[in-house]
C-alpha cells in the first residue's frame, strides 16, 4: 500500500507542474500577443510602419508651408532653358528668408563676356540688382524680381493639393540623406508665384524629395518648359538647406544725383 501511495503521490506531482506549467504558458502566450497587438504587428512598431502617400503630402505640405529660411542651389541641368537677361543660366544661388526677403547669385554665360555673376536683393517691396562684383546697384521694380523665392515653402505646399498623376518613390538619396520622392503633374503657369513671366500651357512634371525621417524638403525638380523659349527637354533642379542662419539686406545705394 506504500508503495502505492508513493507512486500516485509521484502522478500526482507530475500532474500538478504540468497544469502549473500549462497555466504559465498560457499567460505568457496571452500577454506576448497583447504586446504584439499594441506594437501593430509583429515588427510593426510606430517608427517602421509604412507611411501612406496621403500621410507624407500632409506632413511634408507642413514642413514647406514652416519655412523661415533656407539657403538654395538651381541648377538648369540641359543648360537648355530661356536666355536669362541674352545669357546663358549656369546656376542660381541665395537665400530666403520668409515670406519676402531673398538674396541671389546669378552665374551666366555669355559669348561677349564669358562668365558673369549677378547679384540680385529683394526685401518687401524693394529690390537691387548688379551686373558684376564691382557694378554700382541699380534699383529694380519688385515685379521685375525673376524668382520670387521669398515666399518658397509656401508656394512649394500650395502646389502640393493640385498636382495630378501623383506618385510616391522610396529608397533615393539625396547625398547621403534618404528620402522619399513625390512626382506629381502641373501646369506652367502654376508656378506663377515663384517665377515670373512664366508662359502659360505647358505641361510640367514636379517632384519633391522629402527627408524620409522628418519630411524636410531636401531638394526639387521642375521637368519641362515654363517659358515658350525652354527646350522641351528643360529640367531645373533645385536643393535646398532648410532652416539655417541666412543674413539679408538691402544694399547701402547712394542716393545723391
Amino acid at each position: 500500500m506504500r508503495g502505492f501511495y508513493y507512486i500516485g503521490g509521484l502522478e500526482d506531482m507530475k500532474l500538478s507542474n504540468l497544469v502549473h506549467h500549462g497555466l504559465l504558458f498560457a499567460v505568457l502566450a496571452v500577454v506576448l500577443a497583447s504586446l504584439a497587438l499594441a506594437c501593430g504587428g509583429p515588427g510593426a512598431s510606430d517608427e517602421e510602419r509604412e507611411l501612406t502617400l496621403e500621410e507624407v503630402l500632409e506632413s511634408g505640405g507642413e514642413k514647406l508651408a514652416a519655412i523661415s529660411t533656407a539657403k538654395f542651389q538651381m541648377i538648369d541641368e540641359m543648360e537648355s532653358g530661356a536666355k536669362f537677361f541674352q545669357a546663358t543660366l549656369k546656376t542660381v544661388e541665395g537665400e530666403v528668408k520668409s515670406p519676402d526677403g531673398a538674396r541671389m547669385l546669378v552665374d551666366v554665360e555669355q559669348p561677349a563676356f564669358g562668365f558673369v555673376q549677378i547679384e540680385i536683393v529683394a526685401v518687401g517691396e524693394q529690390a537691387y540688382m548688379k551686373f558684376s562684383k564691382d557694378a554700382p546697384w541699380l534699383e529694380l521694380p519688385i515685379e521685375d524680381v525673376p524668382f520670387k523665392f521669398g515666399r518658397i515653402g509656401l508656394t512649394l505646399s500650395e502646389l502640393l493639393p493640385i498636382m495630378e498623376n501623383v506618385a510616391m518613390v522610396k529608397g533615393e538619396f539625396v547625398g547621403d540623406v534618404p528620402t522619399i520622392r513625390v512626382d506629381g503633374d502641373i501646369v506652367s503657369e502654376n508656378l506663377g508665384d515663384l517665377i515670373t513671366s512664366v508662359n502659360a500651357g505647358h505641361p510640367v512634371r514636379l517632384s519633391y524629395w522629402f527627408d524620409e525621417v522628418d519630411h524636410t524638403l531636401r531638394q526639387f525638380r521642375i521637368d519641362g518648359q515654363i517659358f515658350d523659349l525652354d527646350g522641351p527637354e528643360t529640367s531645373r533642379l533645385v536643393t535646398m538647406d532648410v532652416g539655417v542662419p541666412v543674413d539679408i539686406q538691402l544694399p547701402e545705394v547712394d542716393a545723391s544725383p
